[in-house]
């Protein structure tokens, strides 16, 4: 079994994340009072800084000191890193919020709600990976593959409707809040619906190919009980996050919208930063030498030609239960 610390790679970006952000706090409210000029993109009222301006003593101390001290724990590997790190992510959801209340009252304030936003989120996965750890990652329970099917079939209409619908639609309203401008050109409309419907096909693929085979669904808590390297595994590791990424900036051009975007690539750089790191521990504990194998010979985002196949297997479906065989 391995230890039950952080996982180093996580540890190591959260104190990287934490350090970048607590020095950014210090540099915005140094902007702020050298060049007043600046904060009119980000009052919260209009022709007043008062509410912006008293932001100062809880912004510097909670969020600039606590995301420094939080760094810092996190490269030491205290035990306390963790509790740092969840009260840095309450401080500036906190804040965060009432920002994002205060715009939808006044209308103004945008800019800061955009920039904020994204700090909460990524603090708040940083504490996550950091207190979590392996723990969410728990195999499925043994039932009929018909039922597996249903629950991923499930988990895809939910998960994609809220993260590829909902989200994108909330950022657009917020970019057209700003006066953002939205991106148009020929064909945009029918090229992005070609390259969403292909690149969902491998989500589906890879999907199904779990279910079937890994007898698991794409969920951590729902994971599969076999080393996976059928299908689209057999060609890239995670199939499922590159269609993800995919599917994000397809909704992007579809839409015109740098910010959708740019929420797309974001939430490929969580995976790779915080959950990517979790799962690959959670595989090396239960597949060992088989899962090292695999990850040798096949890359995380970049597809190989032709496909991965164990004890020279000419059918790659085959592959998928030689692990079980020699654990």
């Amino acid at each position: 079994m391995l230890d039950e610390s952080p996982n180093p790679k996580v540890r190591h970006a959260s104190a990287v994340y934490f350090v970048v952000q607590g020095i950014a706090v210090f540099a915005w409210w140094v902007v702020l009072l050298l060049a007043p000029a600046t904060r009119h993109y980000f009052l919260l009222e209009p022709d007043s800084e008062l509410s912006l301006m008293s932001f100062w003593l809880a912004d510097i101390f909670l969020l600039g000191f606590g995301s420094l001290t939080a760094g810092w724990l996190c490269f030491s590997n205290n035990r306390y890193s963790s509790i740092a790190t969840w009260f840095v992510t309450g401080s500036v959801s906190y804040a965060t919020l009432y920002s994002f209340a205060f715009s939808l009252k006044t209308d103004i304030g945008w800019i800061g709600v955009i920039l904020m936003f994204p700090a909460m989120v990524w603090s708040g996965v940083f504490s996550v990976g950091l207190s979590v750890g392996n723990e969410m990652f728990r195999h499925a329970n043994e039932s009929s593959t018909s039922w597996i099917l249903t629950k991923t079939i499930t988990q895809i209409v939910v998960v994609w409707s809220i993260i590829l619908g909902v989200f994108p639609y909330l950022i657009t309203i917020v970019e057209d809040r700003i006066g953002s401008p939205r991106v148009h050109f020929a064909f945009q409309h029918p090229i992005s619906t070609v390259i969403f419907i292909l690149i969902s096909s491998l989500g589906v693929w890879a999907a199904v190919t779990m279910a079937k085979t890994g007898l698991g669904t794409p969920l951590p808590l729902d994971h599969a009980i076999r080393l996976v390297v059928q299908g689209p595994y057999s060609y890239v590791r995670n199939p499922m996050a590159v269609s993800g990424v995919g599917q994000g900036l397809a909704v992007a051009l579809y839409l015109g919208s740098p910010l959708v975007a740019v929420y797309a690539l974001m939430g490929s750089l969580i995976w790779q930063l915080v959950f990517r790191p979790l799962e690959e521990r959670d595989l090396e504990e239960r597949f060992g030498r088989d899962y090292l194998e695999y990850k040798r010979n096949v890359k995380c985002w970049v597809p190989r030609f032709p496909a991965y196949e164990i004890s020279n297997t000419i059918d790659p479906s085959d592959s998928s239960l030689l692990p079980l065989e020699r654990t």
